[in-house]
């Protein structure tokens, strides 16, 4: 299993036929904790998807946490655990410098979530392009939840500053709040940007829904609502339809998600339509290479038997150089497929591998593109 630098890549899951699938699998990522009574066995072979806390409780008692990573390809199901209430939200920051004051705006930002007054807690959180969910068993405390990322090693909770408590009394249930993922936060989401996208924006947008989840922004928009009424029965409606909007491409019946036709359509207006195409034909190359040639940040949602190929990594970088990062480290080591990224962004030069870095060549397409690129590379 291969876990890129921007996200998971899961190539040996098998999807179902959730409009959403490629989305939840590619840029989610959801643990559940739960104490055990041990750390990890020596004996036992390691999964990557598993991680071990140690706590020192209120009372001086050693306790263990597990981490257990989720497979997903739709929202997680917590079972009757969906129909808990979110009763109250903490934000939690972690200033980028130990000195820095309070007023200032360079931090990352996550939520914490009270449910059922205290008897159970989540967190939630962007992280670049990922969007992070941890949701713990009753018997964990929310102290301990300043540690926890569902992916990535965990933090330091000495480093945390929590904003004051913020009642919830909209009663949204857990079940809510993974339907608003699932509608307008992924209908809505776009690559990290460090103005317009970043943890702090997502911190704000869920805070929101919670405060006020009958907000027009916080609901989705059916395209389909606009369209003809006949549809859902005719196929050249639905062309039309998703020649005017292809995110109606979520939409349509499975029998037209599956029309290759009707798809290509879609993903050569919009290349991340391409997470709404059913597993089939994201597996298909033509599909593939039309959404890339659109927009290089579909890399994530192509199928994972043929998103390391060499043709579909070079389609996507030299639209987007920036999805370098989603690209196994040969890719990094090839001089062609860098040299096509750093000359569509710059940026592309954090993820090439330490050989190419610094080339002269690499160095001067990428100073080319974004000079003040370049200097911050060398910086790192």
């Amino acid at each position: 299993m291969f876990y890129a630098m921007c996200g998971p890549q899961k190539v040996d899951q098998h999807f179902g036929t959730h409009p959403n699938e490629a989305w939840w699998a590619s840029q989610v990522v959801c643990a559940v904790v739960e104490d055990v009574p041990s750390g990890p066995s020596e004996d036992k072979e390691a999964n990557e998807g598993e991680r071990f806390y140690k706590f020192i409780d209120e009372n001086g008692k050693e306790r263990w946490i597990k981490s257990s990573r989720m497979l997903l390809s739709e929202p997680p199901d917590f079972g009757s655990d969906l129909s808990r209430t979110i009763t109250a939200f903490t934000e939690v920051r972690i200033p980028y410098w130990t000195s820095q004051p309070h007023s200032w705006i360079t931090y990352h930002a996550f939520t914490l979530l009270e449910l059922d007054h205290g008897q159970m807690f989540a967190m939630c959180e962007r992280k670049t392009d990922m969007l992070e969910l941890v949701v713990g068993k009753v018997e964990i405390p929310m102290a301990f939840f300043k540690a926890f990322r569902a992916m990535g090693p965990g933090r330091n909770p000495g480093r945390c500053a929590q904003e004051p408590r913020q009642p919830v009394t909209s009663r949204i249930s857990l079940r809510q709040l993974l339907g608003w993922i699932d509608g307008p936060v992924e209908e809505r989401w776009v690559p990290y940007d460090l103005l317009k996208a970043n943890c702090q924006h997502f911190a704000a947008d869920l805070q929101s829904f919670l405060l006020d989840p009958a907000a027009p922004e916080h609901h989705s928009e059916n395209p389909l609502l606009a369209a003809p009424l006949n549809w859902k029965e005719e196929r050249a409606s639905a062309m039309a339809s998703v020649a005017r909007n292809p995110k109606v491409l979520k939409y349509l019946p499975d029998r037209l998600r599956r029309d290759r036709e009707v798809v290509l359509l879609a993903v050569s207006n919009d290349g991340n339509a391409l997470k709404y195409v059913p597993e089939q034909l994201r597996a298909d190359p033509e599909v593939a290479m039309a959404a890339l040639r659109q927009n290089g940040y579909a890399l994530p949602y192509v199928h994972a038997s043929i998103r390391q190929r060499r043709d579909v990594v070079m389609a996507a970088v030299a639209q987007n150089g920036y999805i370098l990062c989603y690209t196994v480290e040969r890719h990094r080591q090839d001089r062609d497929i860098v040299l096509a990224a750093v000359r569509a962004d710059a940026h592309a030069l954090r993820y090439v591998s330490a050989g190419l870095r610094y080339d002269p060549e690499v160095m001067m397409a990428a100073s080319f593109q974004n000079p003040l690129a370049v200097f911050r590379s060398a910086m790192c």
